[in-house]
């Protein structure tokens, strides 16, 4: 592909990438590419110890960012062991409900408060100080939410302390994933999939410890909101100890061609560039693909993993039976999306997408009917579907958090990447505040039905629409687009 190329190896000091600046004759003479690569030959320190530091760094930044889904998973089996005290602090049981709400969505408004933040952040610094400022916040979300039955109004405090950690998260989230697609297109898939590995892992660890025999009694269910700390405290100081992005290194070495190759990664620095991209194509159509794919890829998880106690309690199950079976259904999905890693690239991002959501569609059918026609035991039967439903949701998840950074070119992911953790985090915000009262009015069955016509579109349009990412280059999807707005313009009718 590359012929008549110059080409220069840039080595980091702190080992973290070698980066190769290739000159083609495809390019102008002004544009530089950037490509990673980790041959032995050319690396200053052996491969298993700049992996064993890739490897730290991803992972803590799986830990500051989705591992924090396990403060959402612990909230459902936490409910009944917090009623006393919140009792004690409201004087119905519809209040203290009201209040619960209100303090579990708060985290998601803030994951789409810090999704836009780090927006900002990406103007003025580089990658690693949002990663590293979000991973903080983390760390004092928690602590507030330890306040809760210590001090007058430890609501209040628990639920500023979870728009804080939500924010935190969104901003780790955001920069977090974007630094993880500077690496080699052999890693970068594995990478981005290890993030959904930590979201279940974060789910399944809620559920665990706010169970009855350790911390979900009365006594102990505020502790449990704070066991995240003993992962993210070590995680936080990896975080400080890593090596800065790329892009921020070259510019450390003052070469002219390391300049030019930060451009190829500089985001948006005023508002008429800003504006210039939102009227750019090029941005467009993959921001409201990947808007589309994200928002919608498991969509049945803020129902299963926020209220599935309530829900199995409600069709008949004991608190402590529901409490476990909210535990069993969160294990599956946490053992597939980390056996999903052993063989993620020998399949294509859009059958791990779309053929999970066909078996979401499915089981949200059978729910249905068993709920209003079979004569199953609905407890026992729908924790069944919902253990199957979050294993396929695994699946999919997985694709989805490595597809939507891989449709924007570099210059675009930080704000691209963004703006879809926003509007997904401002959807599922809502969605979470109005889901409990949802199913005590309205039944589960008319929450489940409208969740199923949206998977089924989510499949139609997804199949149709969306280009193939995988072991692809930014460009590539960048092309599919191209070709998609000709197909549209030489329509008589359709114009994009």
């Amino acid at each position: 592909m590359f012929s008549n190329q110059q080409s220069k190896v840039m080595h980091n000091p702190n080992g973290f990438f070698c980066i190769v600046f290739l000159k083609s004759k495809f390019q102008n003479q002004n544009d530089v590419a950037i490509r990673f690569t980790t041959s032995p030959p050319t690396c200053p320190t052996s491969c298993s110890s700049s992996n064993f530091r890739l490897g730290l760094v991803v992972l803590s930044i799986g830990i500051a960012s989705h591992f924090m889904l396990f403060l959402d998973s612990v909230m459902d089996n936490l409910l009944p062991a917090a009623r006393p005290y919140l009792l004690t602090v409201y004087s119905s049981k519809d209040d203290a409900d009201i209040a619960w709400e209100v303090m579990v969505s708060s985290r998601i408004y803030g994951l789409a408060f810090g999704c836009f933040v780090s927006i900002c952040l990406s103007k003025k610094h580089n990658m690693k100080f949002p990663v590293v400022l979000g991973a903080g916040l983390d760390l004092i979300g928690i602590l507030l939410t330890l306040l809760t039955v210590y001090v007058r109004m430890g609501m209040v405090a628990a639920t500023i302390g979870r728009f804080i950690n939500g924010c935190g998260q969104g901003i780790v989230q955001t920069s977090g994933s974007v630094m993880l697609t500077e690496l080699p297109p052999q890693k970068r898939g594995i990478a981005l999939a290890t993030l959904t590995v930590w979201a279940c892992l974060g789910e399944l660890a809620g559920m665990v410890i706010s169970l009855e025999e350790l911390l979900g009694r009365p006594s102990t269910w505020h502790i449990a909101m704070g066991m995240p700390l003993l992962l993210l405290v070590p995680a936080f100081f990896i975080l400080l100890q890593a090596p800065e992005s790329p892009r921020y290194l070259l510019a450390e070495n003052r070469d002219e061609e390391a300049r030019k190759a930060l451009l190829f990664y500089q985001g948006l620095s005023n508002r008429s560039c800003l504006k210039t991209t939102f009227q750019n194509g090029q941005f467009m159509r993959p921001l409201l693909l990947a808007l589309f794919v994200q928002a919608f890829v498991h969509l049945d998880d803020w129902l299963w993993i926020s209220y599935s106690t309530h829900i199995f309690g409600k069709y008949g199950m004991p608190v402590a039976m529901a409490q476990r079976a909210s535990l069993l259904m969160s294990l599956p999905q946490a053992v597939i999306s980390i056996g999903l890693l052993l063989c993620f690239e020998n399949f294509s991002r859009k059958f791990l997408l779309l053929a999970p959501t066909i078996v979401s569609v499915f089981i949200g059918v059978f729910a249905v009917i068993a709920i209003t026609s079979l004569g199953l035991p609905l407890g026992a039967t729908l924790a069944v579907l919902a253990s199957i439903d979050l294993s396929a949701a695994a699946v999919s998840g997985e694709s989805a958090y490595a597809i939507v950074p891989e449709l924007f070119l570099p210059n675009d992911k930080i704000l691209g990447t963004a703006i879809v953790g926003i509007a997904q985090n401002i959807f599922g915000g809502i969605l979470t505040a109005v889901l409990l009262t949802a199913v005590n009015k309205a039944g589960t069955t008319l929450v489940l039905v409208p969740f199923i016509l949206v998977n089924i579109s989510y499949v139609v349009v997804n199949y149709w629409y969306l280009p193939e990412t995988g072991k692809k280059t930014a460009h590539v999807s960048s092309y599919f687009f191209l070709l998609f707005q000709k197909r549209l313009e030489n329509r008589p009718i359709t114009r994009l």
